[in-house]
């Protein structure tokens, strides 16, 4: 297990949230920076874990948390039990949505998470399409060559577009098969200490640099 010499005392509440299959899981471990934090695959859906490592200078807790295709009352009193028990502070939700699937399904979705987490839900949340490997190589299969992420935005409905509005435009692109994602990672936390100020939550200006990393995890 890694080390690390020095670490803050703020830490970044990350709960990652979305349908089975979203790629949550594996989000998850390329924020930590490492493969063997949560499990992934159909039989570990129904599972919370969490993860914490300190990164960038930051002290990061990533929550993962039961893959659903809906969420109801019933849903969001163990969710947010859960959430509290772990967690202290305010709570960054990232949104997994695999690219190229922003259907009514996930419309639906997003409307039960606002409904029952609450008004902070808007405000709190970061938007990560996954499976982007997957996306470009559907598309080259159709014969688009060189696709851009943003072609894919621009492609949206005007109903999925008003959600991605309604998070303040927050949302990022990631291929967890790809090694190279430090810049994208920094990019989602960034974010998310942005919200934390914003919240007026107690965050030092601290600036994000690179560590040695340490890690604890527990799923259950």
């Amino acid at each position: 297990m890694a080390t690390t010499t020095s670490s803050t005392d703020e830490t970044i509440n990350l709960v990652l949230i979305g349908k089975k299959g979203s790629g949550k899981s594996r989000t998850g471990n390329t924020i930590l920076g490492c493969n063997k934090v949560f499990e992934f695959g159909l039989q570990f859906e129904t599972q919370y874990g969490i993860g914490k490592m300190c990164r960038f200078g930051l002290d990061l807790c990533v929550i993962d948390t039961p893959g659903i295709d809906t969420f109801t009352k019933r849903d969001s009193l163990k969710f947010q039990s859960y959430i509290e028990e772990k967690t202290q502070g305010v709570i960054i939700y990232l949104l997994c949505i695999k690219i190229g699937r922003f259907t009514k399904e996930e419309n639906e979705l997003i409307k039960q998470y606002k409904l029952y987490i609450g008004h902070e839900f808007a405000a709190n949340t970061i938007v990560i399409f996954t499976h982007v490997d997957e996306w470009i190589s559907d598309c080259q299969d159709q014969g688009i060559l060189e696709p851009k992420c943003e072609d894919f935005i621009e492609s949206l409905d005007k109903n999925s577009i008003q959600l991605l509005t309604s998070f303040d435009k927050r949302y990022t692109f990631l291929n967890n098969r790809k090694r190279e994602n430090d810049e994208r990672v920094t990019q989602i936390v960034c974010m998310a200490k942005q919200i934390c100020e914003q919240s007026a939550f107690p965050s030092q200006q601290i600036l994000l640099k690179p560590q040695r990393s340490r890690f604890s995890c527990q799923i259950l």
